[in-house]
């Protein structure tokens, strides 16, 4: 059987997604089941109960490339064995290529085939679809046996679940050390050229399509806003007499028309900002995105360019994730960019300036100064982990200075020439 995730907008607002029978368009009914009352009923995001959903499907092509089907085997008393385990860990891994079939030169490659031309999946996505198989399938079969289910079958049910998720690859402490990290110097002077107006670095074509990448960039450089939050920004949440920004959260609008909703994570807060970037808010508004059709049939600051249906709509997530792709792609230097890392760029350069002042605000003022504006709950630990990569540079710099001071010559090696 093979399933497909539709998604789609209720009435209210609310966004939602289905498991699908993909020749019968029939939602299937245990998988929809177990998202609504596990997830959609414990109030988690759309985008979790689109991973759960992912993971059972991934589940379901398993089993389907087996002939079986999963309710009729728990029915018969038939969990997972050791060994079934273990292939379907392996099947866990494979990055999965949206066509079903490739040709090659007899005719088609099938299934397991096409294995070969798949890379593997990041060992995070493979962590969250063992975590999502182990509770489902769990559920699945308390759901199954019901109240008939003696002691024996439910430790088999309880092995199956440990079983899976004792063989999800090792998920890194928050405390480990991570590769996030602010853009450096020689990657920040590449992206302000190749969005200097003008620049023949820039890898975008249309005129209007580089003002509002231009304005993108900035305003994640400045303001240090995630991609959602800027996503999310409205024409009139800027108070263009006062230079301020309000970023504010808008779960389920029921005037968005993008099904998979850009969120904004953190809380509501007012920003200020300098003249020029607002003067850039103008010139995008007025050069930019007033000359694309549709788009003033609503007022998200930041709208499809490109021609086709959406086009004035706004900006969606994919079509975000492909500005900063086509921006990775120009330059071996910017070969990991994220739009995340200005973030981090925004915080490294805070704690400099705070460093530098000659009268800084007390560490307690500055973390309570940089929740603020980043929009998280006072003593929630996030400063704290966006300050690791300057505080670490800072006791490094510390350690060599008293390394220096404690210079001494050992006894019987002369200093002398």
């Amino acid at each position: 059987m093979k399933s497909v995730i539709k998604t789609f907008v209720m009435v209210s607002g609310e966004r939602y997604c289905l498991l699908v029978d993909n020749l019968t368009g029939l939602p299937l009914f245990y998988p929809n089941l177990f998202i609504t009352t596990q997830s959609r009923n414990r109030s988690l995001s759309y985008s979790s109960m689109e991973s759960s959903l992912g993971g059972v499907s991934v589940l379901l092509r398993y089993l389907e490339e087996r002939g079986e089907n999963i309710e009729n085997r728990f029915q018969k008393g038939e969990l997972f064995k050791e060994h079934e385990l273990d292939a379907l860990r392996d099947f866990c891994q494979i990055k999965f290529s949206t066509q079903t079939t490739k040709e090659n030169s007899n005719g088609i490659f099938t299934l397991s085939e096409l294995r070969e031309f798949n890379e593997k999946v990041s060992s995070q996505t493979e962590y969250v679809r063992l975590t999502v198989i182990a509770q489902y399938t769990k559920w699945l079969a308390e759901q199954i046996f019901g109240s008939s289910k003696d002691r024996l079958t439910v430790l088999q049910i309880d092995k199956m679940e440990k079983g899976l998720k004792a063989r999800r690859p090792i998920k890194k402490n928050r405390n480990m050390e991570r590769d996030e990290k602010g853009l450096d110097e020689k990657q920040l002077d590449l992206l302000f050229e190749m969005f200097r107006p003008g620049s023949e670095l820039n890898p975008f074509a249309d005129e209007s399509v580089r003002i509002r990448n231009r304005l993108i960039f900035l305003m994640l450089y400045y303001l240090g806003l995630r991609g959602g939050e800027l996503l999310n920004i409205r024409i009139r949440d800027i108070d263009f007499g006062k230079n301020q920004l309000v970023v504010v959260r808008r779960a389920d609008e029921k005037d968005d028309p993008r099904t998979n909703q850009p969120l904004v994570k953190t809380l509501d807060r007012r920003l200020p900002m300098k003249d020029t970037l607002v003067q850039e808010i103008h010139h995008y508004i007025l050069n930019g995105r007033k000359i694309i059709p549709n788009s003033t049939k609503n007022d998200f600051l930041f709208v499809t360019h490109k021609s086709g249906p959406t086009q004035g709509q706004p900006l969606s997530k994919s079509g975000y994730k492909k500005v900063i792709e086509v921006v990775r792609t120009a330059s071996p230097t910017l070969f990991n960019l994220t739009g995340h890392q200005l973030r981090h760029t925004w915080n490294e350069a805070f704690s400099i300036r705070m460093d530098s002042m000659d009268n800084p605000p007390s560490q307690e003022e500055q973390e309570k100064m940089r929740s603020y504006i980043m929009g998280w709950k006072e003593g929630s630990g996030s400063a704290i982990h966006y300050n690791k990569r300057f505080v670490k540079k800072k006791a490094n710099e510390a350690a060599l200075k008293l390394q220096e001071g404690m210079v001494r010559v050992p006894e019987g090696v002369s200093n002398e020439k």
